[in-house]
């Protein structure tokens, strides 16, 4: 077309369409449908492609339909894959089409997929809005304010207390200051990161396969999930399960100590000023307010579980993931979420929860109000932090989870994993 134009008088109308022909995204589009109009298109094979380009696998971090796609120059050509899923890079020739394959897929064939560029720009100009809110649940205040109801009231007994042994970081005082949402910050606010502010849009992630060796340090695991849906009760079992592999970090306090109290055992004690200098120097994970005192949870803490070859256990809300994301802890993420709300109703009929309602920390039953806002959190926070999750696990039954939470631990251990380049390059 672009030869028969040439030979033409040239006229504006034709200079402007022999400009656009000759854009490369215009040039590959137009191959593409040439191609796939025709009766014998096959696809190239991957050993054909393979010696374009350098070997890369990145993860999925959303689904991708190409049948829904109307940018897509040919939706036969596409390859549809779901959040998560790791893909082979075949070639990167186009800016705005790649060619990929699922990893470990024995059809040699590869497909079309948005370019990292061209998905950014798309996602940023869809809803921008998304990407920079923070988590957003019921404003009802009963709500924000209750613990699980294996959080029992601090000075009747310690929560984590099992055969003599003291488990730090489930006193109510504690949970209490995370759960209010006027006051609990995280490194999200402190920072004042413009990088992360601006919000990088999820697409890929560049991967590569990684197993701990012997002599290295443990992963960190970050536990992310909705209040009631039990994370507290299966990282308590966890820890009983092997108190010597296990390990959870020990909170910082503004709280005066008191007679029953060793510092560094229930809490770190350090004055207000003290803690207010650490916050600005960014030394806490976490942090908030309860009944006029701080407490928070500092990245020295999380040092100090790994520095005695533990795996730290460590839940926090989920925008605070992405800080912890580092070379450095290499955290493994498991989301707890909630079954369907007829599932909540036969399970937890019997079960209660706290509120800090009143100093007496009552306990009353789960409401239909409280079901509704637990599956509402729990889908928030999948559509907004789930390409941040490693692992997912449905808490239906209690034993069945933990059974499943167990053996994650055991892959992640022996197993190879995919985690970012930058983990181990960097």
């Amino acid at each position: 077309l672009a030869e028969e134009l040439q030979n033409k008088p040239l006229n504006s109308e034709t200079r402007e369409l022999l400009k656009l022909l000759s854009k490369p995204n215009v040039k590959s589009q137009i191959f593409i449908r040439s191609q796939v109009s025709s009766a014998y298109y096959v696809p190239g094979p991957v050993d054909t492609t393979c010696r374009r380009f350098v070997k890369m696998f990145i993860k999925a971090l959303f689904d991708y339909d190409p049948n829904e796609d109307k940018a897509i120059p040919c939706k036969e050509a596409g390859l549809s894959f779901k959040k998560g899923d790791i893909l082979q890079i075949m070639s990167q020739d186009d800016a705005t089409w790649w060619q990929a394959k699922h990893a470990g897929d024995a059809n040699p064939r590869a497909g079309l997929i948005p370019s990292k560029h061209f998905q950014e720009r798309r996602l940023a100009l869809r809803r921008p809005e998304i990407l920079v809110q923070p988590l957003k649940v019921s404003n009802r205040k009963s709500y924000e304010e209750t613990i699980e109801c294996e959080e029992i009231k601090e000075d009747a007994e310690y929560a984590g207390n099992h055969s003599g042994t003291y488990i730090a970081g489930f006193r109510r005082s504690f949970r209490l200051s995370r759960k209010d949402k006027k006051t609990n910050k995280s490194m999200y606010e402190c920072k004042k990161s413009d990088q992360y502010d601006t919000a990088d849009v999820p697409t890929y992630e560049e991967v590569t396969p990684y197993r701990r060796q012997t002599n290295e340090k443990y992963r960190l695991v970050v536990l992310v999930g909705p209040v009631g849906v039990g994370l507290n009760e299966l990282k308590r079992k966890l820890l009983i399960s092997d108190t010597q592999h296990y390990g959870v970090t020990v909170p910082h306090t503004t709280r005066a100590r008191r007679s029953q109290e060793s510092d560094g055992v229930e809490y770190i004690f350090i004055s207000k000023h003290l803690f207010e200098t650490d916050v600005q120097n960014n030394k806490f994970i976490e942090y908030g307010e309860y009944k006029n005192n701080y407490y928070g949870t500092s990245i020295d803490s999380v040092r100090s579980v790994l520095a005695k070859n533990k795996v730290c256990l460590l839940d926090v809300q989920p925008h605070t993931v992405k800080h912890l994301r580092t070379l450095e802890f290499k955290p493994y993420v498991i989301f707890i979420k909630p079954p369907s709300i007829e599932r909540l109703r036969e399970t937890r009929k019997n079960a209660k929860i706290i509120s800090s309602r009143d100093d007496q920390g009552a306990a009353k039953p789960f409401t239909e109000e409280d079901f509704q806002e637990m599956i509402k959190s729990a889908q928030i926070m999948e559509n907004q932090y789930g390409h941040l999750f490693d692992k997912i696990i449905v808490n239906d039954d209690l034993t069945v989870a933990f059974n499943e939470l167990k053996t994650t631990f055991d892959k992640l251990e022996t197993e190879a994993h995919w985690v970012p380049v930058s983990w181990l390059h960097s």
